[in-house]
């Protein structure tokens, strides 16, 4: 005997969701404004809901072929899961890559200014270095 799968969270249905916005509700503001990455958490946390319904069903209570479709339908959710995890990744990665010159121009001003004030340490030490001699050769004729 297997343990049943568990989801990671559960979700509100989204029954009431779209309800709400097929009426008019508050959500239907908000609804248009959605990203598609916001599309897609709620998508994900909708198939999370619907594994974790069919978790909560006994397949020892269900008869062969019962089972056989319960167990599908489970696979085919858990699949859909993992395809929308995918999408979300590869969003994520899709907005660093749009980031990612900008962030490689700053770099270079840093390492540009980092540059520059290597340079003013290196020219306050080396006066430093100068005063000390100063300061050694007025003791010695003091």
């Amino acid at each position: 005997m297997s343990t049943p799968r568990q989801p990671t969270k559960r979700a509100p249905p989204t029954r009431v969701r779209m309800a709400r916005q097929a009426h008019g509700g508050p959500s239907a503001q908000t609804a248009a404004a959605t990203s598609a990455h916001d599309q897609l958490i709620a998508l994900k946390r909708s198939l999370e809901a619907t594994s974790l319904s069919l978790n909560r069903i006994d397949p020892q209570a269900l008869s062969d072929g019962d089972r056989d479709t319960w167990a599908k339908e489970l696979d085919h959710v858990d699949l859909a899961i993992a395809r929308v995890r995918v999408s979300l990744l590869e969003g994520i990665v899709a907005e660093f890559e749009a980031e990612l010159p900008a962030l490689q121009s700053a770099t270079a001003q840093l390492e540009a200014q980092l540059a520059s004030l290597q340079q003013a340490v290196d020219v306050i030490n080396a006066v430093a270095g100068v005063l000390g001699v100063i300061e050694q050769i007025i003791g010695l004729a003091g």
